[in-house]
């Protein structure tokens, strides 16, 4: 198992009994510059773990083809190498968690202790300090779901053309095409989300009030509220998700065809160039849980600048 440090300082703190000090401008300005500098070798440690997982499933459709290649001939070497491929991609993958979990929970406890009581050493509201304590979960999230879902999305569009590029380089224009739908269609939505994500930390930032207040009427009201922004920002997402899925459809149907109508292509080769076409467009599929992510750490970065 592995031994976790205790994370060093996130944000400044003060006994009770001192004088009031300024927030260290860093931390302020940029809290995740600042948490990833605080414990750079735990997460790179765990990222580099990841950048192999990914090397080994960018992996998995050229070694599937060749065992598909290879059992249509009477040999069986090929699946032998995608039993290993797999086995080995298990193993990381699984250690990798593992260590994942200890990480990340030990930096989440050290961040929300030193924002708690910098908070409050500001004579910040108790009910603002609650809901920023449980919303700088995002940046611990952050490192630890979305850093590897841009990580991943790399190796799916960038591993996946260059291995399409290998099969058959027509391939790669088609796939491309669909990066100016993506990028206008992202530009908008981090727009949108990030107004939205606004509108969502305001309500949560007076729940302690609501709930101490213990009115039944406003409780009521301020629970359909936060049910109401997350209900926007799921609508803004299924509604970019789904024109988006419009021009994959397209690229699908022209790069079945296109593979589909070369003679020299044997089954395993079709079969793992449409792999790596889907993985590509999966890897597009994570674009915009990417760029929502961002619009809330970008509101919650302001939140924590000021009282």
């Amino acid at each position: 198992m592995l031994a976790l440090q205790s994370a060093p300082t996130i944000l400044p703190s003060r006994p009770r009994s001192e004088p009031a000090r300024a927030v260290d401008p860093a931390a302020a300005m940029n809290p995740l510059r600042h948490l990833f500098a605080a414990n750079r070798a735990k997460l790179l440690l765990t990222y580099l773990l990841f950048n192999v997982e990914n090397l080994l499933r960018l992996s998995q459709p050229l070694v599937l083809g060749h065992a598909i290649n290879d059992l249509l001939h009477d040999s069986s070497f090929g699946l032998l190498l995608f039993v290993g491929q797999h086995l080995t991609h298990l193993l990381i993958s699984s250690l990798r968690q593992m260590y994942d979990t200890r990480v990340f929970t030990g930096i989440y406890t050290e961040l929300a202790t030193k924002l708690v009581v910098e908070q409050r050493s500001r004579e910040v509201g108790t009910s603002r300090v609650a809901a920023r304590s449980s919303l700088s979960r995002e940046f611990v999230e952050f490192f630890e779901n979305y850093v590897p879902l841009l990580i991943k999305s790399l190796y799916s569009v960038v591993g996946a053309l260059v291995m399409l590029a290998f099969y058959d380089r027509s391939l790669v224009p088609i796939c491309l095409g669909l990066l100016l739908p993506a990028v206008v269609l992202n530009r908008i939505y981090s727009r949108r989300t990030f107004e939205l994500s606004r509108q969502l930390h305001d309500e949560l930032e007076h729940e302690v009030d609501v709930i101490d207040h213990n009115h039944a009427p406003a409780i009521r009201r301020h629970y359909d509220a936060v049910a109401a922004w997350r209900v926007k920002l799921s609508d803004c997402e299924a509604l970019n998700f789904g024109t988006m899925e419009l021009f994959v459809l397209g690229v699908l149907v022209l790069a079945l065809l296109r593979t589909c109508s070369l003679t020299s292509a044997t089954p395993g080769d079709i079969f793992a160039v449409f792999r790596y076409v889907l993985m590509l467009l999966m890897g597009f599929d994570g674009v915009p849980k990417l760029v929502q992510q961002f619009s809330r750490l970008r509101d919650l970065s302001q939140r924590l600048r000021r009282a």
